[in-house]
């Protein structure tokens, strides 16, 4: 990044800059000898992302080399790069420009583009509308059309768990405007996005399993069904769905045991197919249990439970949930709407919600539906090709050419997505001086407390003191974020540890030791 880009930088760091203290939110003033200094931090920052990498002397570099020549690494690849952001002084280094299978900090790239490009007030909208007119008798004389617009909140999360919330405030609209039968169709729009719902690099043999739920211009209930298992009290089990929908079909043949040997519970979704199987023995103290399995056509899934959530609001639909076809002409792909069509209900949410969830519970699902919905707003097209793109694009305006790195989707569960652990923290140390720098930094998880960390770095010492993103797939552990030091300093680190035999387990305590030798420094 050239000297006058870096000088521009840092003049938005000082108009936007905020307290990254967690106990305090205020916007904090930058004088104009900050201006300066963070002028000097952001050239040296740059200069660290293209220079070799560096010989960091002193206890830190002792302590950390220490830590990552533990036998559980051998035979692994670990890359660490650890920046101060108060001055840009590299603290410790190592393997900085290779390129790792990165899991979830992938969402670090994803979410940091989204709030560059559409910042965290965007607002995904997703539109009820009647299309027909509503005779005297109560009745709509044509269709109900469910328009989305990418939005992954339409689900239980924000409403006490109970997934069709929003679907039965719908339908009290649909009561007021006067509409107690309907002739017609209950029509999923879903042209919002393309309908490649499955990433073709997600593995295989795990599309049931919630975190590789599809992507869907309309989703619900993140396009997954909860599948809750309890005792009947006839020493049988019972099997109970949320949302409660003919959508799915569950054929359970499980019972229970009293012996721990022989339980052997298999909860499994035949592929292609929205037919789940309950079957095998289950200890009755390991009830109640709770899966999360995948649908199939997200958008009719949507449309069909909005169905049965009318008809038990007392509203006829006389005609069929489906998919929005040909023979719809009542609009454009971006929402252009054709007389005849009135608007009924809508509910929308933001992006700053969107990317809280996404990284700090580590949601693919909600990466991969921002993802897709830049794809949209900046390339007119909503699918993996036009998301990855805009992430490129974003990289770029930091300087990173494109040889540098891989992407193939936006939550990191594809093993072909590829950073180095500069680029990592080239990103983390642009997000902390930028206008939506809080958005970005309060999504992360906290040591002891939020998330993903929640149950990792707890004594008080630690409590805290380390936001950030976590990642896991075989053979490749991430984390990266910040680390807020007992000395008061900033720092931005990124650790990524590919091609080890050892569980995960002892992989992450390798990752919490180097944050503790952070925390001290």
């Amino acid at each position: 990044m050239s000297v006058l880009v870096a000088i521009l930088t840092a003049v938005n760091m000082s108009v936007a800059l905020r307290s990254r203290d967690t106990r305090r939110s205020k916007r904090v003033a930058v004088p104009v000898l900050a201006l300066l200094i963070a002028c000097l931090v952001v050239v040296t920052h740059q200069a660290h992302l293209w220079a070799a990498p560096s010989t960091s002397t002193g206890p830190l570099k002792k302590k950390i080399g220490r830590i990552l020549s533990d036998p559980v690494l051998k035979g692994a690849v670990a890359g660490v790069d650890v920046v101060s952001l108060q001055d840009g002084e590299v603290l410790f280094s190592r393997n900085i420009d290779e390129l790792f299978t990165v899991a979830s900090n992938m969402k670090l790239l994803t979410t940091a583009a989204a709030l560059h490009t559409i910042g965290s007030g965007y607002r995904f909208t997703t539109t009820v509308y009647r299309r027909g007119d509503v005779l005297d008798e109560d009745t709509l004389a044509g269709d109900i059309v469910i328009r989305g617009g990418g939005d992954p909140n339409i689900s239980g999360r924000f409403y006490g768990g109970r997934s069709t919330a929003i679907m039965e405030d719908w339908a009290v609209a649909l009561q007021e405007a006067g509409i107690k039968e309907i002739t017609g169709d209950i029509v999923a729009d879903d042209t919002f996005f393309d309908r490649e719902y499955v990433h073709p690099g997600w593995p295989r043999n795990q599309l049931s399993r919630w975190y590789c739920a599809p992507v869907s211009g309309l989703s619900f209930n993140d396009n997954c069904v909860e599948i809750r298992l309890l005792a009947d009290g006839n020493g049988g089990v019972k099997v109970v769905k949320e949302p409660p929908t003919g959508y799915i079909t569950v054929r359970n043949s499980s019972r229970l045991t009293k012996k721990k040997k022989g339980a052997n519970l298999i909860v499994h979704k035949k592929p292609g197919t929205n037919e789940i199987f309950v079957k095998g023995k289950v200890r009755s103290r390991s009830l109640p249990a709770t899966h999360f399995l995948t649908v199939d056509n997200p958008p009719l899934f949507f449309a069909s439970v909005f169905k049965e959530v009318l008809e038990r609001q007392g509203i006829k639909v006389n005609g069929r949930a489906r998919l929005i076809d040909d023979a719809d002409t009542y609009g454009d792909e971006r929402g252009g709407l054709a007389t005849g069509l009135h608007e009924l209900a809508s509910m929308s949410s933001t992006l700053g919600q969107s990317v809280k969830v996404a990284n700090t519970n580590s949601q693919n699902f909600y990466a991969e539906q921002i993802l897709k919905t830049l794809g949209v707003e900046v390339k007119g097209e909503g699918s993996f090709a036009a998301g990855r793109e805009v992430l490129s694009g974003f990289l770029l305006e930091l300087g990173y050419p494109p040889d540098r790195y891989n992407i193939a989707d936006g939550s990191g569960l594809s093993r072909e997505n590829r950073l180095s652990p500069r680029i990592i923290v080239g990103i983390l140390a642009h997000m902390y001086g930028h206008r939506e720098g809080l958005t970005f930094y309060s999504s992360l998880s906290v040591s002891g407390t939020t998330g993903t960390l929640k149950r990792r770095l707890t004594k008080p010492s630690y409590k805290g003191r380390v936001m950030a993103k976590t990642g896991y797939i075989s053979k490749a552990s991430a984390l990266s974020g910040y680390v807020e030091t007992l000395s008061g300093k900033t720092l931005a680190f990124s650790i990524l540890i590919n091609n080890f035999k050892a569980s995960n387990s002892k992989i992450k305590k390798i990752q919490d030791s180097i944050c503790r030798a952070l925390v001290n420094y």
